[in-house]
């Protein structure tokens, strides 16, 4: 089986493993149809010529992600010495198209190369796709080929193929409680996902946000502050910030502008000195201080850690944060876009909804209940008129607080509900039933059996 493989435009750069992938096609298709002696071409170009070649030959107004060009029944075989050389016709693929249906369909780029190669092979083979028993034919032989390669149609994998230069990491926010970690993590990627509060140790789960643009991808990792731990909650909440130290490429430390560097960023310093990782100080809150103390403020970290980058910012003004990203980016390697482009974060959207109205109680109690809340989603499902219907527990440590949450004629609770329902009615882009419930589960957070019940784990 002979290949003949080009670009269009020339200057369209294809990685080796495209190529590869591409060529394993088109010999198992070889094998398996017994075209021993035929000759196939193979053109990667773009949505922008391929968009030229469908307007050009098939009145098509729109970019597609193959194009198959079979030769004519009546041309003569081409003869090479006294072999006769069947010419199959042209395959032209368009990469980019190939890079998007990949992340639509939750699939590798490997896999939808594989097959849109074969797909094409079968077209120059005479399989069409027009008519219903056509199409159910082909399928069908494009399902067999498929499985003979070892790449199923619901093959699910990481993206094999990197993007040239593309660029991803992990990384860490952490910081000590209330410096605006998670108000940072919302603002970079543009809507609510991490829960903000004016209360210290707000976070409690490893909530993970993606940022992708066209040339990276950042996923970050949004931590519970680290702090002495009071209770079993607390020690869960400093353990899990810790351990993700060890799971991500780089670490951004928030620190707040308007405190003094104290025993708690101290204490962080110190268990940032054993991860070998590229640490970016982000000097937050900006917008509360006199420039000119920001030196200052900087010279004194500086002194006591070998920062590997240096960024004032105001997260809850968006000041600066372009400086940040491009701080970032000179610490991030070449890699694969992990998530499809539209992921904003790897949390199921219960979760997001409970953090969302355990939000809202620590807005409207303030100081009367710290933090012994825990909202948990018993039900969460479509009913009709695309209205989401939630029911919702919220539960307290004590009877007293119980009365607190729910205020006087159930006042409180209202209004809870009625600023939760908007965040997450802004979430799930449709209207919402916003069903609360409180309960009491005294002393939950020192309760190891009641902790794993609400998700918190190891």
């Amino acid at each position: 089986m002979e290949i003949i493989l080009s670009n269009l435009p020339e200057n369209l750069e294809v990685d080796e493993k495209l190529s590869d992938t591409v060529k394993e096609a088109v010999k198992k298709v070889g094998q398996l149809y017994a075209l021993d002696n035929a000759e196939v071409s193979i053109t990667f170009t773009d949505n922008e010529h391929i968009h030229e070649i469908n307007r050009e030959y098939r009145k098509v107004d729109r970019p597609t992600d193959v194009i198959s060009f079979a030769l004519n029944e009546g041309d003569e075989p081409n003869i090479e010495g006294e072999i006769p050389v069947n010419m199959l016709g042209d395959i032209i693929i368009s990469v980019e198209k190939a890079i998007e249906q990949a992340g639509d369909y939750g699939h590798s780029i490997r896999r939808e190369i594989a097959f849109l190669t074969v797909h094409g092979m079968l077209h120059l083979l005479g399989y069409d796709h027009i008519e219903e028993a056509d199409r159910v034919e082909m399928r069908k032989e494009e399902d067999f080929v498929m499985e003979q390669l070892g790449i199923s149609r619901d093959y699910k994998g990481v993206n094999f193929f990197e993007i040239k230069h593309f660029k991803s990491n992990f990384v860490a926010v952490i910081g000590r409680p209330n410096v605006g970690k998670s108000t940072l993590i919302n603002s970079l990627i543009g809507q609510k996902i991490a829960i903000m509060s004016d209360k210290p140790q707000t976070t409690r789960n490893k909530i993970m946000c993606v940022l992708t643009t066209d040339n990276e991808q950042v996923i970050f990792l949004d931590t519970p502050g680290i702090h002495k731990p009071l209770h079993k909650l607390g020690e869960y909440m400093v353990k899990a910030a810790e351990g993700t130290l060890k799971e991500v490429d780089a670490i951004l430390f928030v620190v707040d502008a308007t405190e003094d560097l104290g025993g708690g960023e101290r204490y962080i310093m110190e268990r940032l000195q054993a991860t070998k990782k590229p640490v970016i100080l982000i000097v937050n809150k900006l917008d509360l201080i006199d420039r000119q103390s920001v030196l200052p403020i900087i010279e004194k970290y500086t002194k006591a850690y070998d920062f590997a980058g240096v960024v004032p910012i105001s997260a809850k003004e968006k000041m600066n944060l372009d400086s940040l990203l491009a701080e970032l980016n000179k610490y991030l390697p070449e890699g694969p876009q992990y998530y499809p482009a539209d992921t904003v974060t790897d949390q199921p959207e219960r979760l997001i909804a409970a953090e969302m109205i355990r939000e809202k109680v620590l807005h409207l109690t303030r100081d009367e209940i710290p933090h012994a809340i825990a909202v948990d989603i018993e039900e969460m499902k479509s009913r009709a008129n695309d209205k989401v219907y939630i029911r919702a527990t919220i539960y307290v440590e004590r009877e007293s607080q119980k009365g607190i949450v729910i205020g006087k004629r159930g006042a409180l609770l209202k209004e809870i509900g009625a600023l939760a329902r908007k965040d997450i009615e802004t979430m799930l882009g449709s209207k919402t039933y916003l069903d609360l419930w409180v309960k009491v589960k005294k002393d939950w957070r020192d309760r190891s059996n009641v902790l794993r019940e609400l998700g918190f784990r190891d």
